[in-house]
């Protein structure tokens, strides 16, 4: 029932239809019955007219007896032509179901009336009480209808349910399909290799990513074996491993050297199980991870660590080295700040004063090699770094070491600007000419080319979709090997020769310092040459105008009070003789908490605060807890390092600015008159 009606507003009009339908036969077969009944009657009447006529009280008390048992008469009633009554019979009292029926009114009594003639002349009337028992009729109309509707429904109910059961099938079968195709799509959309084999091997499925790594057309994939996909060396283990898997046994992750139909390999790893019929193992299902990737990503993060490693070794030694300096350079100062103009002495000290700062320029390499390079930016045109470095000592010193070698730039005029420390583009110019030239030796032609470029769709070494400012390094000379090309920025990995060249550091520079500027180092090498190309961010800005540099008398002090903070008792003593050439009354502590409680009690105008003060607190605790004493307390920081992470926050927190050691007297006055001339953050 439920698939014909599908609600009960059908099953109401199903239910009137089928009443109604009821009614109408009910009520034809009533009127029939009526019909038939008042003809019968009539014979009756016809079958009386005889032994009426003759008065024949006998025979018609036996007809009618026999009409009343046998037409369920009530009540017959015979009278003569004028009216006179002739013979009257009843039936006898009902009993049983009739009884019931009728005392439930569902047994109606229907008169009957005719007249009686003989020779066609009326001698009496017949008049009847009969009883209708068209009850269990309609009942059987009823029962018969409601078989037949029951019938109908079935038949319906067959065909919608041979309709479902087909649109099931059809259904079925879509999804089915639908379901295979997504899975085919699955496979196929995924980025690992998907293989299937029989037992003995032999590849039976295979998705798209396996034709494409094997570089083999889809005709070939029936009748090739896996083991024909894995290296020589390793297909002896392939084959114990497949073993394992048709016993049933659990395997791990495998990793093999794949060989593509090109001769092509690849790392990759496997994972296998077994295909099961019922019960039976019938195949084995791989899972194939191409880990070439992967295996890059290891070794680069294997070099990520030991550069940090070296990173930190080297600059835990350039801090050291920068607080040794710190005598070299400043107390040859000093020691010039006594001598007479005319002392055959100057020189020599002039001397040790440069020898310390061509030292602090190695010490810089080291602070490279450590990433503690985050240095002043300001927009410059590389043409103009370019030309200057053209102009250089430096450079004037490599072409009297290689007087054959050949120059070239080709410099883009329209070039745009970038946000750069000029300091270390040229100082990645000075390591690039000077490997170039290294390389060239006596001959060949060394060219410096600049280009903008739009770069939108980036490939593997390339920088992020953007505008960039090249600047090209390149030589003639035979390329770099292709086994020493992945290891050239490593710190300490160098070829050239002893005694002329530098420490090994220099690419690491240029590739460090490229990092520093969001930027990225490119190199193309073949026999042909070689070319270095930095990639810089262009910047839309104009070029930063330099500020006049002042003499040392414009950066004296007017006797304001320092307070120098320092763990090193030489760092201490320098710092204390400059600070007070340039006329400042200086204090000196040797630790963080010596400097809190001086100031407990004491005023000062600004701190000189180096950073790293073991074992006690460091210099960004030590500003902090100074803040909480005095809360505008102006400070310049000191350090070893280059700005470090603890620098910036105590810069945020209101320190002036931040000097690099060894500084000369001229860069401690400049920073102090500076710091005390501007409003605290």
């Amino acid at each position: 029932m439920q698939y014909i009606f599908t609600s009960w507003k059908q099953f109401v009009f199903g239910c009137c239809i089928f009443f109604s339908l009821f009614a109408g036969l009910s009520f034809w077969y009533v009127r029939q019955q009526h019909i038939r009944e008042s003809e019968q009657f009539k014979i009756h009447a016809q079958i009386l007219s005889h032994d009426l006529w003759a008065l024949n009280r006998f025979g018609i008390q036996s007809y009618l007896q026999l009409a009343a048992r046998t037409n369920h008469f009530k009540k017959l009633v015979v009278t003569l032509e004028d009216d006179t009554p002739f013979f009257q019979i009843s039936s006898p009292p009902l009993s049983g179901t009739d009884n019931l029926l009728f005392s439930l009114h569902l047994l109606p009594v229907n008169i009957f009336s005719t007249d009686i003639f003989s020779h066609g002349k009326k001698i009496g009337s017949l008049t009847g009480e009969h009883y209708s028992h068209i009850f269990y009729t309609l009942i059987n109309i009823f029962l018969v209808l409601l078989l037949i509707v029951l019938i109908t429904i079935m038949g319906f109910n067959f065909l919608h349910n041979h309709q479902i059961l087909e649109q099931l099938v059809r259904d079925r079968t879509q999804k089915y399909r639908e379901s295979e195709r997504r899975f085919q799509d699955l496979v196929n959309l995924l980025p690992e290799i998907i293989a299937e084999t029989d037992t003995q091997g032999n590849l039976t499925y295979a998705n798209k990513m396996f034709f494409k790594q094997f570089k083999i057309p889809n005709s070939e994939l029936h009748g090739s074996n896996f083991l024909e996909y894995i290296i020589p060396e390793q297909r002896e283990h392939g084959r114990k491993v497949f073993s394992t898997l048709l016993q049933g046994k659990k395997q791990d992750l495998e990793e093999f050297t794949a060989q593509a139909r090109d001769g092509t390999m690849f790392p990759i790893l496997i994972r296998s199980a077994p295909i099961f019929s019922d019960t039976v193992i019938s195949g084995v299902r791989s899972i194939i991870i191409d880990i070439t990737e992967r295996c890059f990503l290891e070794e680069e993060l294997r070099k990520a660590q030991r550069m940090e490693i070296i990173g930190m070794m080297a600059g835990g030694v350039a801090h050291d080295l920068n607080n040794i300096l710190s005598g070299v350079i400043n107390y040859p100062e000093l020691i010039l700040m006594k001598l007479p103009e005319g002392s055959e002495l100057r020189q020599h000290v002039k001397a040790i004063k440069k020898s310390g700062l061509r030292a602090s320029e190695v010490v810089a390499d080291l602070l490279t090699v450590s990433r503690g390079i985050t240095a002043e930016k300001s927009i410059a045109n590389p043409n103009t770094l370019i030309n200057e470095y053209l102009e250089s000592p430096e450079f004037l010193h490599i072409q009297s070491l290689y007087p054959q070698l050949k120059w070239q730039t080709v410099l883009d005029p329209n070039l745009p600007n970038i946000s750069c420390s000029p300091i270390h583009v040229k100082k990645c110019l000075m390591n690039l000419i000077n490997n170039a030239a290294e390389a060239s030796g006596d001959s060949g032609q060394i060219t410096i080319t600049t280009e903008s470029i739009e770069i939108k769709s980036p490939g593997k070494g390339y920088p992020a979709p953007g505008s960039y400012t090249v600047v090209a390094v390149s030589d003639n000379a035979p390329g770099i090997a292709a086994e020493d090309l992945e290891h050239i920025f490593e710190p300490f990995y160098t070829k050239k020769n002893l005694g002329r060249s530098g420490t090994g550091l220099g690419l690491t520079v240029v590739s460090n310092t490229m990092r520093d500027h969001r930027g990225t180092v490119r190199v193309n090498s073949s026999k042909k040459g070689t070319t270095f190309l930095l990639y810089f961010p262009a910047s839309s800005q104009d070029v930063s105008v330099a500020r006049p540099t002042p003499g040392l008398e414009k950066f004296m002090g007017n006797g304001e009070k320092i307070l120098v903070i320092d763990d090193n008792p030489q760092q201490r003593d320098i710092a204390r003789q400059l600070l007070t050439s340039l006329n400042y009354v200086v204090a000196v502590v040797s630790s963080g908490e010596e400097a809190v409680a001086y100031l407990r009690t004491r005023f000062v105008h600004i701190l000189l605060l180096d950073m790293l003060m073991p074992p006690g607190i460091d210099g960004l605790q030590t500003y902090q807890r100074i803040l909480a004493i005095h809360p505008k307390q102006k400070a310049v920081i000191a350090s070893g390092f280059s700005a470090t992470r603890d620098v910036k926050k105590t810069v945020q927190l209101g320190a002036a600015a931040f000097i690099k050691k060894p500084y000369t007297l001229e860069q401690l006055g400049r920073i102090m008159y500076d710091a005390l001339n501007t409003c605290n953050h």
